[in-house]
């Protein structure tokens, strides 16, 4: 019988370098710093003195009291926000679920529009939740409520439902028909099927990608103070403008100190909710009491972890040394009783983004002709007809044309942040990839169980000090969030769109080697006993490899989505491009053009989202 091969990896790879000859040529590439030996050395310069500055940390008994309590504001605002984030997901998971919204029973002509309806409903409000980043649901917020760990939780949360939501009703999706037949049989309804069927059969993916998008919530929930969300993040922008260096370096090393604890708390849970019945470590004979019991301990756990948030943010002792604790939870009741909304008034402009039209020729005549007379319409062929496409003059004349147009110098600014997030996440996938060996628990430790060689001791030291090295670097590269790693290469290369795309390409390369890594780690011992030639690198490269290829791109498009996201975050702190444009019109109150990048901000995220389902590359893979 003929097979029919798949197609939308290959699809994928085109699309890809397409994309990146398209990067590179059609944005500028500040290099002058690796030509010019003069700019070179001050380079080096600028990041020594920086990395000095750096080397003195504040280590005063008040000041690190002062950073523990923004530490566990931070945490606990990260916390609130997961666990909102969570609960609103699951519902909107259903909706935008075609296992469950649409499901796979006979209904009525009405009855299928309405399922159809509400699944494109759902998909689109997760796709907004998703594509406006939590640094911008952060700047609305504060209008909202005011500045604190609250608005950056709800930021954190609103960005963090969209994406849970996605990676939720995927997963749901991904479980075949036929490993829940019996529930369908017996006649449960549609939420019957999914508790009783699909959850359980996709409860493990569930809970591993949420506890990572845990540990991304405390990552952010560490910087994004700066746009007024609280804890660490708040005192970090604060030292900064102030040039007090050596408060900086404490506070960022608080920072690293928490995501770090966060991510290895993630991997030792993750770990453990590995069941793969092949592996030699497998528990078969576990009773089924300590497996319940597990898992009622793990929920029990997160009770606790929500009331100890709220307690904190809402009565406890939450303030620094000096200061008065403060009920940070008080600005939601503002939300319930309607007086925080009265706020949003002033962004009722937002509602009314500005298209620009009249420079098409549409809308009121007297506007129109003012256009024309001031020569700010778009005449697109009046000197290049379309027949002369082959004329790069032709080009030119058409893009001027069409820069009297706001929306198209909308749309040309979103070149930016997706040249940052292609150029990056290509560099980071490919050092993920060379990393990713040497960061394999099973071919660093566990080799001798599918290759049956005994190896010498100081043979089995030298692999597991490669796998220690490699594990810290991919922690420190992740740990240290994307801003922080572009206020470095800022250093070295000037604000632009090369060192954002360095800090993407670097925190990219920590978070893929550990997905990378584990889909190896996750392979059954016996396909490698079935097809080892003698060779453990010849083994990963011919046998894991092509095995974990599909999820590696996978991994590594969802994480490209993300990316584009920050690169947006990026622009706002220097980088240029969407990020940036948003934030100037919106800060001098032009919030009818902040709302046209904002559209834009949401459309690439959509696009990307509509991209990778054509190619068939849901997150379930």
């Amino acid at each position: 019988m003929h097979t029919k091969r798949p197609w939308g990896a290959w699809a994928a790879i085109v699309v890809v370098a397409v994309l990146l000859v398209g990067a590179l040529t059609a944005v500028s590439w500040d290099i002058s710093v690796l030509r010019d030996s003069a700019q070179r050395s001050m380079a080096f310069g600028r990041m020594g003195a920086w990395l000095l500055a750096f080397a003195s940390p504040e280590l005063d008994q008040a000041f690190l009291q002062h950073c523990w309590a923004l530490t566990l504001q931070t945490l606990s605002a990260a916390l609130l926000a997961t666990f909102l984030a969570i609960i609103a997901a699951l519902v909107l998971a259903m909706g935008s679920s075609k296992a469950v919204s649409v499901g796979h029973d006979k209904q009525g002509v009405l009855g299928r529009w309405a399922s159809r309806f509400t699944c494109s409903l759902s998909r689109l409000i997760q796709d907004v939740l998703r594509g406006v980043p939590d640094f911008v649901w952060a700047v609305i917020l504060v209008a909202l409520i005011g500045l604190g760990p609250l608005t950056g939780a709800l930021a954190l949360a609103l960005s963090m439902t969209g994406i849970l939501a996605k990676v939720y009703s995927e997963l749901w999706d991904s479980v075949a028909p036929k490993r829940y037949e019996q529930v369908r049989i017996l006649g449960s309804g549609r939420l019957g099927i999914l508790a009783y069927g699909i959850m359980p059969l996709a409860a493990r993916s569930v809970q591993s990608f949420t506890l990572m998008r845990a540990e991304c919530a405390i990552r952010n929930a560490a910087v994004i103070g700066a746009v007024g969300g609280g804890g660490l993040g708040a005192d970090i922008w604060y030292q900064i403008q102030f040039g007090a260096w050596s408060k900086v370096t404490t506070l960022l090393l608080f920072t690293l100190a928490l995501t770090l604890s966060a991510d290895l708390l993630s991997n030792l849970i993750r770990r453990q909710l590995r069941t793969d019945p092949n592996h030699p470590r497998a528990k078969n004979d576990e009773p089924l009491w300590r497996q319940i019991g597990r898992n009622y301990l793990a929920v029990g756990i997160m009770a606790v972890a929500l009331g100890w948030s709220l307690w904190f943010m809402g009565w406890g002792n939450n303030a620094p040394p000096g200061q008065q604790p403060r009920n940070f939870l008080a600005p939601a009741t503002e939300l319930f009783s309607g007086q925080a909304w009265q706020h949003l008034s002033f962004f009722k402009r937002m509602l009314s983004p500005e298209f620009d039209l009249a420079a098409l020729g549409i809308g009121e005549e007297r506007v129109v002709e003012a256009r024309k007379e001031a020569g700010k319409s778009v005449e697109l062929f009046v000197k290049h007809s379309p027949w002369e496409f082959y004329k790069k003059e032709a080009w030119q004349g058409w893009n001027a044309a069409l820069n009297n147009w706001f929306v198209w110098k909308v749309i040309t600014s979103a070149g930016v942040p997706l040249a940052m997030a292609i150029v990056g996440t290509l560099l980071g996938m490919g050092a993920a990839a060379l990393l990713s060996y040497p960061h394999s628990f099973s071919f660093m430790w566990e080799s001798s169980q599918f290759t049956g060689a005994r190896l010498p001791w100081w043979a089995n030291v030298l692999r597991r000090t490669q796998l220690v090295l490699a594990r810290l670097t991919g922690l420190v590269a992740r740990g240290v969030p994307e801003v922080m790693w572009a206020f470095l290469f800022i250093a070295f290369f000037g604000p632009g769109i090369l060192a954002g795309a360095l800090a993407i390409a670097l925190h990219t390369a920590g978070v893929l080697v550990r997905v990378f890594s584990e889909s190896i780690d996750n392979i059954p011992y016996r396909r490698f006993e079935q097809s080892f030639s003698g060779s453990l690198p010849v083994c990963f490269g011919l046998v894991a490899v092509p095995v974990a290829w599909r999820d590696w791109l996978t991994y590594s498009f969802f994480q490209f989505e993300s990316n584009v996201r920050m690169a947006v975050v990026l622009g706002i702190v220097g980088a240029g491009g969407l990020g940036f444009q948003f934030s100037f019109h919106f800060e001098w109150f032009m919030f009818e053009k902040a709302a046209t990048y904002l559209l834009m901000i949401i459309a690439l995220t959509v696009g990307i989202d509509r991209l990778s389902r054509a190619l068939n590359l849901s997150r379930a893979g």
